[in-house]
This record gives C-alpha cells, sequence and structure tokens, in this order.
C-alpha cells in the first residue's frame, strides 16, 4: 500500500542543541489510502537526495534503511512500523507537530500564503521583460522592452515632476508608471498609432489586469488595480502626468533615433498629434518640448504632414 509524504517537519534534538557531528535530522510524516499516519525520522540529506517532498510517494521499502536513517520512533530500523496512528488521533498529533516553531522544510522556512503570493506576483511580472515595444532603444538598438519602458518612466517621472502642471504626489506617479503595462503580460503591447488592435486593446488589459493582480493577497490587489484604473482613467493630476511621460519617453527614444520607427510605420503629424497633444494636460512644458520634436521631424520629412 502506497504511503504519501504529508508533512516535512524540523527534527526535535530535545534539550541539547544538534552537534555539527549529527546529521540533520527531520520528522516526516506519512499517510496511506485508508488514511493511517506513519512518524518517521530521516536523514535530511538522504531526502535531498532521493528527491522527496511533501505530496512525493514514499520509496517502497524504505521504512528503514541500513543506516538506520528512517525509523519509527529514533529507535533503530526496527522500529520501523510500530507507530501507526488511527484517523481519530491524527489531528491532535499532526497539530502539536505543525505548531513548533521554526518548522523547516529541508533547512528553508515554510512561507504563510500572504508572503507566497506577493512572492508569486513578483516572480510574474518578471515576464514583463519579454513584451517587446516598437520604439526602439536610443543608438539604435533593440526594440525596447516594457520593463525598461516603466523604468525609464519612473526615473523621468522624479527628475521632471517641477513640470507638472498641478502638485502630485510623486511616489504614486511612479508607482503608476511601474505597473501601467503589466497587463501587457497577457494582453500584449498594443502600438500606439495601430487601429484595429487599439478597438480591442481595453477587453485584453481587463482580462489581463483581473488574472495578474488577482495573485496577490486580496487588500493589494485591490490597492494596485484602483491605482491602475486611476492611470487609465485619465482624470487627476497624478495620472495625468503619468501619462505625459508615457507619451514623451517613447518619442524622445524615436528622435534620438532620427525618427526610424515613425518611418517604418508611415505615421503621419495628425496621427501623432492625436496622441501627444495630451501630454499637456499633464505637462504644458513638457508639451511644449513634445511639439518641438514633432515639428522638428515634419520639416525633415520623417513624419509625413
Amino acid at each position: 500500500m502506497a504511503w504519501m509524504v504529508k508533512r516535512i517537519l524540523e527534527g526535535d534534538y530535545g534539550c541539547e542543541e544538534r552537534t555539527e557531528e549529527e546529521r540533520k535530522k527531520v520528522i516526516v510524516i506519512l499517510e496511506n489510502e485508508e488514511g493511517l499516519i506513519r512518524q518517521l525520522t530521516a536523514d535530511d540529506d538522504w531526502l535531498y537526495a532521493m528527491g522527496i517532498d511533501e505530496g512525493s510517494v514514499w520509496p517502497d521499502g524504505r521504512a528503514e534503511d541500513s543506516d538506520g536513517r528512517c525509523t519509527a520512533d529514533g529507535s533503530g530500523a526496527d522500529g520501523a512500523v510500530r507507530s501507526q496512528m488511527t484517523k481519530n488521533a491524527r489531528t491532535t498529533r499532526l497539530a502539536f507537530l505543525t505548531s513548533r516553531a521554526g518548522r523547516v522544510l529541508r533547512g528553508i522556512e515554510k512561507m504563510d500564503e500572504r508572503l507566497k503570493r506577493q512572492l508569486d506576483f513578483a516572480l510574474e511580472i518578471d515576464k514583463e521583460k519579454n513584451i517587446f515595444r516598437q520604439t526602439h532603444l536610443s543608438g539604435h538598438g533593440r526594440n525596447e522592452n516594457d520593463a525598461e519602458h516603466a523604468w525609464h518612466m519612473v526615473v523621468m517621472a522624479y527628475l521632471l515632476r517641477e513640470y507638472a502642471n498641478e502638485e502630485v504626489d510623486i511616489t504614486k506617479v511612479m508607482l503608476m508608471c511601474l505597473i501601467h503595462d503589466i497587463v501587457e503580460i497577457d494582453a500584449g503591447d498594443t502600438y500606439a498609432y495601430d487601429e484595429e488592435n487599439l478597438r480591442t486593446q481595453k477587453a485584453r488589459e481587463d482580462a489581463a489586469k483581473e488574472r495578474i493582480f488577482s495573485i496577490l493577497p486580496d487588500d493589494q490587489k485591490e490597492e494596485l488595480t484602483a491605482l491602475f484604473d486611476e492611470f487609465e482613467a485619465y482624470e487627476t493630476p497624478e495620472a495625468k502626468f503619468a501619462h505625459s511621460l508615457d507619451n514623451l519617453q517613447p518619442l524622445m527614444l524615436n528622435n534620438s533615433n532620427g525618427g526610424s520607427d515613425w518611418v517604418e510605420h508611415g505615421v503621419t503629424a495628425s496621427t501623432i498629434y492625436g496622441r501627444q497633444r495630451k501630454t499637456r494636460l499633464g505637462s504644458q512644458k513638457l508639451y511644449e518640448v513634445t511639439d518641438q520634436i514633432i515639428r522638428d521631424h515634419v520639416r525633415r520629412g520623417t513624419i509625413r504632414e
């Protein structure tokens, strides 16, 4: 009959600390299909070498081994099957074992659920580095990715905050910049002048927002979703200023590359102004810079009138 590993807990060394010579022992709780419980002690290094973790099937015939590394009650291989507990006793025994301070799974502290969800989210957003935009890096480099775009906006927000039309909470602006394109992990990058994909952008990004932010604990999901929605609504001073940076940053890169992205996509001045005029809602000063760049490229012929 198969036994499954239910728990792996830190071993009990009594009043004395484990000596340097002693192998690290852990407590292994097994359960079979009938709900019977078996408690063993095991050498932690042996578990690691065997690839045994919580949820693994316990190896056949390994209730004991020749070195006495796996025993039921710590008295050696002869006690391998003495410690069977019934379903009725299981709850009390497991409650005692799992309440011990400093529980360890192969030497790594077990995370609480909140921390696990936060770290899962932190890992998930690493995928933003794989979302490439139409804009190229300065110096005619490769396509920029979303994470680079967000980082650049954050630095610009801090440096250029004095040019916001209204006083802004710069911390909020910077966080808006950091999260505003996270949804593109699922929804993909939508080019600012791609009219066909712009029509489906909101539906795609709403679905992505729900999935990705739901990885977080509920309170942080609510917080970041509200911040994302505030950015999209384009109503608060912070949202307007963040959008100004979202418009200026790619324009600045494209300008540094001689307007090659505009030439490639055959973008017209009226199309660019349709997006860039909104920059003035967040910063009149930055819009003046934008307007000058566009005019220069119209004169050069890299932007069609």
